[in-house]
């Protein structure tokens, strides 16, 4: 017996811009992070693909991979995600910049010292 195929919804506009936008962000800032940032982004893209393909969250940690390896997976991810696998990947990217701009703003803090 052959499994009926979910019903596909059409996106709005404002969805497909949004949706453009973020795999546009995704793809450019990802590549500045730090390594521990990239892998926290992947896992937020492939949880939200386990997600909406099997309805339920599955945890998995990405493999051990080079940073090529770990770019080219994300990219490929982005480019593959439906609007909700993007916010994930957006709201993982959110918190490693609010993150990492906290630890750049302590170290501009040391170097110029008290005034």
């Amino acid at each position: 017996m052959m499994a009926t195929p979910k019903a596909v919804r059409a996106f709005s506009g404002s969805e497909l811009r949004q949706l453009l936008e973020w795999r546009r962000r995704l793809r450019d800032e990802v590549v500045g992070l730090p390594r521990v940032w990239q892998r926290e982004v992947l896992r937020a893209l492939e949880e939200a693909r386990q997600h909406r393909l099997h309805g339920r969250l599955i945890h998995r940690t990405p493999p051990e991979m080079s940073s090529g390896e770990l770019i080219r997976e994300i990219k490929w991810r982005i480019d593959a995600s439906a609007l909700d696998e993007c916010a994930a990947g957006v709201r993982a990217l959110n918190r490693a910049e609010r993150a990492h701009g906290a630890r750049v703003r302590r170290l501009a803090r040391r170097e110029t010292g008290p005034l």
